[in-house]
């Protein structure tokens, strides 16, 4: 998720839409109970002008939004002090069941034949998790994340998941499936996939930052020469790559368990040739998971 796109998000789950009222610049009618909910409760409503462009909010002398501005970091305080971990769910009955379950008994019956013995619903898990990516070097880089990870394999979703099919709260707990991937080992994943992300982008700002820290330490030696090997020497490198080594830091800001629908049918699957075999199937349509249970 870009720094956009959470601002306008958080606009509107606040009840506000924001104007453009120049290319580049936006303003947006706060009230008392936002402003103070930002600013502290000295604040009071007023007209909030925005930009994400410096030039522009120097040019109209609007609040900039950007990596670590001050009106970025209010409106990610109040994100943070909201729940750390909610909960949602999307109905069965959004998903058309026998078109589901002609689907899985075709891809069953290969060139036999399928019938349902039994079937029933349930619900699997994913845990939704928004990411702070922020990059540790000379220049300060920082992005945002939106990750879904499925619990029952452990895979990162490389598509959109249906977030406007969601409904709030849980569901029975006698209906949830038992994840196989612990909420510490989704987290694990989703902290690889964005590191991956990044990997992929442009990486000047880590060899501006190990040649900047290459410069320092030669200084730093040729300052300590002949007492490289005491403890004061040691310290202050330790320090000087501390502060100057480029790194990747990640961090979750929020997450939640979503509950989606999951259709098990228990068959019986009869071959061309006439032998019988009884198999259940468990079927993910988000993840479109066909799997033997």
């Amino acid at each position: 998720m870009s720094i956009r796109q959470l601002v306008f998000d958080f606009f509107a789950l606040c009840g506000h839409r924001p104007i453009e009222v120049c290319p580049g610049v936006w303003q947006v009618k706060a009230d008392d109970g936002l402003m103070q909910a930002l600013d502290g409760w000295r604040a009071q409503g007023r007209l909030l002008q925005f930009s994400f462009q410096r030039d522009l909010a120097e040019a109209y002398g609007a609040e900039l939004i950007s990596p670590g501005s001050y009106r970025l970091n209010t409106i990610l305080r109040l994100v943070q002090g909201q729940g750390l971990l909610s909960q949602a769910h999307i109905p069965h009955h959004l998903f058309h069941e026998p078109g589901i379950r002609k689907r899985v008994l075709a891809e069953c019956a290969g060139t036999g034949r399928a019938y349902v013995l039994t079937s029933s619903a349930h619900f699997g898990q994913y845990l939704q998790l928004e990411l702070s990516a922020q990059a540790r070097g000379l220049q300060k880089k920082e992005s945002l994340h939106t990750i879904v990870v499925n619990l029952s394999s452990g895979e990162v979703l490389k598509f959109a998941f249906p977030f406007h099919l969601l409904q709030a709260g849980s569901v029975p707990t006698e209906q949830i499936r038992r994840r196989k991937c612990s909420l510490k080992q989704a987290y694990l994943k989703a902290a690889a996939h964005v590191s991956e992300l990044w990997s992929q982008d442009d990486q000047s700002w880590v060899e501006q930052a190990l040649g900047k820290m290459a410069e320092e330490e030669k200084k730093l030696r040729e300052f300590y020469q002949g007492r490289t090997s005491t403890a004061e020497f040691t310290a202050k490198l330790q320090e000087l790559r501390g502060r100057l080594h480029p790194g990747l830091s990640i961090r979750a800001l929020r997450g939640a368990i979503l509950f989606t629908p999951l259709f098990r049918y228990r068959l019986v699957v009869v071959s061309a040739s006439g032998r019988e075999r009884v198999c259940t199937v468990m079927y993910d349509p988000i993840a479109n998971l066909r799997e033997l249970d």
